[in-house]
Order: C-alpha cells, then structure tokens, then sequence
C-alpha cells in the first residue's frame, strides 16, 4: 500500500519536511561517491534554511512538552495503556533533554562556518554549487571518502538531535488513530475536520498497482480529496471518474 500525507497546519508542515531532508542526507552520505558527498551539502543547505525561517528548536522543544501533557492526561482517563505510556514520556523526555542541550539556534553553528558559508553565498545561483567556482569545494571533494563523512556527520549532527525528536513526535501523531475505509464516488471524497480534538495530518492509504494518485485539499473546516488518474507524466492528469477505495486516517494528538 501506498500512503499519501497531507499537513493540516504548518508546524506538521516544517517537521514533515525536516524527515524528509534528514532521510535524504542520510541515503547520500552512506555512499562515499564524490556526487554523493555534493548531494549531502545540498540537503544541509536545505536544513540551514528551514531552521532559519523560524526557531525550530524552540518549536520542537514546545511539542514535546504539549505531547507530554497529551500523553498524562490520556494516562489519567485511562486512554493509553500504563506501560507504554510510561515507555512514551520517558522518550519524550530524553529527546528533549539532547536538544535542550545544543546551544543556541540549530544553525548557529553554520552560520559561523566558513566553508559552509562559501557554498551559501553561491547556493540561489543556478549550479553555483561547483568545483570550478569554489576551488574550496573541489579541494574538499578532493580528500578521503571518510574525511569528507566526518565533516559532513559533524556539520548535520544538530539536525540529526532535532530529527530524533521530530520522529518520536511523529510516531505518536502517525499512530494515534485507526483509518476507516471509504468511498470516493466518482473519484471525489469531501468532509468536515472535527474540531476537537484538531487533526494534524490526513493520511491516505491506497493500493500500490493503481495508476491513479490523491490530490488533497484541506482548509481549517473541511477537507476533499481528488484522485487523478495519470496514463503518462507528460500529460495532465484527469479525475477518476469510477468509485475509488481508500483508507482515510485523520491523525491527531
């Protein structure tokens, strides 16, 4: 089964995208390739730029504690079993104690690198990012596979810490709820967004050998859901016009 995700505000949004970037980072920099390494600067320049559009450790740091209190307060009405809650927050609780534990912004640290800040005056240039404009970064390119695996793992190592947290935050959000199955008729679902408790995201399962994928749309009150159906990437999609079958997860916690 495939699943498609949909954030339904931005803090969902921001930790969504800090996943995916630090799942990318680490598929590059297992290969010791000199592109590979070229990739790994890439997606840290993404990092850097993510956490600076806000404090997102403070906003990690914040979810933690709100999650914390999710989860005592199902302990007290009896909504989580006991051992796994207590499992929970003393995750939550470790989590928060290495990041809590970085000094400063995640990326004061770069902010002061001077290698670092090199690539970043070239990065809004089309394919500034090259050996021929930086010599630094073809001198780089140029040590041992370890050397340069060293120097990245240091460079990401705030980002990793944040990571670890977003992913136990994550796992709770993900896991909080069952999906119901549904019918989307005539290749369309729409419906309202309980208010309480607030979903966080919309998850949509559907089976991996269709050739159709869901486009989501969601608002603070409802939320719809288009499936398209795609004969080639060249050409525009069109809706399906036959009943679909999904399962649809509105996770909140």
């Amino acid at each position: 089964m495939t699943i498609y995700e949909q954030p339904l505000h931005e803090k969902t949004r921001v930790l969504l995208r800090l996943e995916q970037l630090v799942r990318r980072f680490d598929f590059h920099i297992r290969d010791d390739q000199r592109a590979s390494s070229e990739a790994s600067l890439l997606n840290l320049l993404e990092l850097y730029n993510l956490a600076a559009r806000l404090d997102l450790k403070s906003e990690i740091l914040k979810e933690i504690d709100r999650q914390a209190l999710v989860v005592k307060f199902r302990r007290e009405n009896g909504m989580m079993d006991l051992h796994s809650e207590g499992d929970i927050l003393e995750t939550l609780s470790e989590v928060n104690a290495k990041l809590y534990a970085l000094s400063g912004p995640l990326g004061q640290r770069l902010k002061n690198h001077g290698f670092f800040n090199v690539l970043r005056q070239r990065s809004n240039l089309p394919g500034g990012i090259n050996g021929f404009d930086i010599p630094l970064l073809q001198y780089w390119l140029n040590k041992p596979a370890d050397a340069r695996i060293k120097d990245l793992s240091q460079l990401v190592e705030p980002y990793r810490i944040a990571n670890e947290a977003v992913q136990v935050i994550l796992l709770l959000i993900r896991g909080c709820s069952q999906g119901d199955k549904m019918i989307a008729k005539n290749g369309f679902y729409q419906a309202t967004l309980p208010q309480k408790p607030l979903s966080q995201l919309l998850r949509v399962e559907i089976a991996n050998d269709v050739n159709y994928y869901p486009e989501i749309s969601a608002g603070k009150q409802r939320f719809s859901i288009r499936f398209v159906e795609m004969d080639g990437l060249e050409e525009r999609g069109k809706q399906v016009m036959e009943d679909v079958e999904f399962r649809l997860t509105l996770c909140s916690f």
